[in-house]
């Protein structure tokens, strides 16, 4: 049977987690602090596996129109996902739906899109652009670590590892675990992005604070069957 994993769409970029990663030491050796290495060959990056599209406000659920994530392919260790969803049809979502450009909606004014991620285990990336990654987060880092990534009109977004505490001090679910706290610097209409990510889960809490203060967050639960 598929895997089942959940994701969230916060901003123009996507989020997503992986789920049993190895607890391996990784081959993240590069001085290039956008360069994440280890091995892509993980059960998240298999073709067709699909996800319904989760968003909390206040912890409550947020209607996305049954959206959905799924594997479109994987070349040459980049993940290329499709992604659908109404931001339309909750108010919550009016500031996180006027920030996503027009060119990743249908005619509609439906989201329907592809994006492109590196998920290894050795970290996660995201594809801004078309052809530069921006780390995520790297799983043999250490607190103050920077992910600079400088966009096409001269804004620079820097991801900072805030956190780091190598103990089980995560609420996640039914258990604890060990987290890398990651915070982006402001964008356009967002004034913060907090991202916890987890060596065997990968991505697990994203919070983002808008101008206004107002929130949108989630807890990832990376579940699969067999």
């Amino acid at each position: 049977m598929k895997k089942i994993l959940y994701f969230i769409v916060p901003v123009i970029i996507f989020f997503l987690s992986s789920c049993n990663l190895l607890d391996k030491k990784d081959d993240n050796n590069s001085n290039d602090p956008n360069v994440v290495k280890g091995s892509s060959n993980i059960p998240i990056n298999q073709v067709d596996n699909s996800a319904p599209i989760l968003i909390y406000s206040g912890g409550n659920p947020v209607d996305v129109g049954g959206g959905t994530v799924k594997v479109k392919k994987v070349e040459n260790d980049i993940t290329t996902l499709t992604i659908t969803a109404d931001l339309t049809k909750d108010a919550k979502l009016a500031k996180l739906n006027s920030i996503i450009p027009s060119s990743m909606k249908d005619n509609t004014g439906k989201v329907n899109t592809d994006v492109r991620f590196k998920i290894t285990d050795a970290g996660i990336q995201d594809y801004v652009l078309k052809d530069k990654p921006h780390t995520i987060a790297k799983f043999d880092c250490k607190v103050g670590d920077k992910y600079e990534f400088t966009r096409s009109d001269g804004v620079k977004i820097t991801r900072t590892v805030t956190e780091k505490t190598d103990q089980n001090d995560f609420s996640y679910g039914l258990m604890y675990i060990k987290t890398i706290k990651t915070e982006e610097s402001s964008s356009p209409g967002i004034k913060k992005i907090v991202y916890r990510t987890n060596h065997k889960f990968g991505l697990v809490y994203v919070e983002m604070t808008f101008e206004d203060n107002s929130v949108l967050s989630t807890v990832l639960y990376p579940t699969y069957s067999n």
